[in-house]
């Protein structure tokens, strides 16, 4: 099984427009959350190691992440397709600034945000039910017979 290093870069909107909306003083964005009411989450993650082997995508809503407390943190991600998995070269790592909330769009692979200090807190909104009903999950080292090591 091999170690896939991934490099954290800039979160800029051009650079992050495969995976989602950067929402920066630049307007807004209407968010498609499919069928079913809104919902809106707060949740807050704790430091844990710079590795993953899990992703997960929701097709047919968007999810919104907004940084409470300049939260900063990394996430992965990869573009939506209609592959069951992504692929490996297509796996990025962003840094999140803290200051500007982001939307992915519909089935784009994530993992969850990484805290960069002690911890990071943030708000979601998505569908209701999301978790429940539009939840995808991959084992990317069944998949692909590696893991991920974030390089910070």
């Amino acid at each position: 099984m091999r170690v896939v290093r991934l490099a954290v870069q800039e979160m800029t909107r051009e650079r992050f427009a495969p995976y989602g909306i950067l929402l920066d003083s630049r307007g807004s964005v209407e968010i498609d959350l499919g069928t079913g009411a809104p919902s809106l989450t707060g949740a807050t993650s704790e430091r844990r190691p710079f590795e993953f082997q899990f992703m997960a995508r929701h097709r047919r809503t968007m999810q919104v992440f907004s940084p409470l407390v300049s939260s900063r943190s990394i996430i992965c991600v990869a573009p939506p397709s209609e592959r069951n998995a992504p692929a490996v070269e297509e796996i990025v790592a962003f840094l999140v600034n803290g200051r500007l909330p982001y939307a992915y769009h519909k089935g784009t692979w994530h993992t969850p945000p990484f805290a960069v200090g002690e911890w990071s807190s943030y708000l979601v909104v998505d569908r209701a039910g999301t978790l429940d009903s539009d939840y995808e999950l991959v084992d990317l080292k069944a998949v692909h017979d590696c893991t991920f090591k974030i390089e910070v």
